[in-house]
């Protein structure tokens, strides 16, 4: 006569091949993240950027991984407001200050864009590249035609890559 436990191995055994085989959210999280990433002007960084977030891990679309991206964006530019408003301490020039006002909004917009994913995606799309489109811009002419800061030029750059990534995902919600 078999025992009442002879049927557990067999079951332990076709649960962990469910498992083994069921796709995972991990494995649509990536594939959601690496369509995003291979459409932005930086693949590796914007890998690294979005899988430095915990909550990428389960994110199974696009309307998941948005406010990630744009959470990881307002920090970038909360961040780069602090800094360069440190930095009119020691170098008050009017293109640090115009930089300073930029990112005032840039913090701006991309708030903006967070709290309109979910209501209005178009205009979060507009919001992420008015970011750059309005406010960058001003803060790279106020430097071309002052002091150069290097220090700043980068977290522009910054600023340039996360309104892409925001832009992408946000064209992947429209489309």
């Amino acid at each position: 006569m078999e025992s009442p436990l002879s049927f557990v191995p067999t079951m332990f055994f076709a649960s962990l091949l469910l498992f083994i085989s069921s796709p995972s959210s991990t494995k649509a999280s990536t594939q959601f993240v690496e369509t995003v990433c291979s459409q932005t002007i930086n693949n590796s960084e914007c890998l690294k950027a979005l899988e430095s977030d915990p909550r990428t891990a389960s994110a199974s679309n696009y309307k998941e991984i948005a406010p990630i991206a744009l959470d990881l964006a307002i920090v970038n530019a909360k961040d780069s407001y602090a800094f360069i408003n440190n930095l009119i301490k020691t170098n008050p020039s009017e293109a640090v200050k115009q930089c300073a006002d930029s990112y005032k909004f840039v913090v701006l917009d991309f708030q903006s864009a967070r709290k309109e994913l979910d209501e209005d995606t178009l205009t979060a799309n507009y919001d992420i590249k008015m970011a750059v489109d309005d406010n960058i811009s001003q803060c790279e002419t106020a430097l071309k035609s002052g002091v150069q800061v290097p220090e700043i030029s980068f977290r522009n750059n910054l600023v340039y890559f996360y309104s892409n990534i925001g832009d992408v995902i946000t064209e992947k919600l429209i489309n």
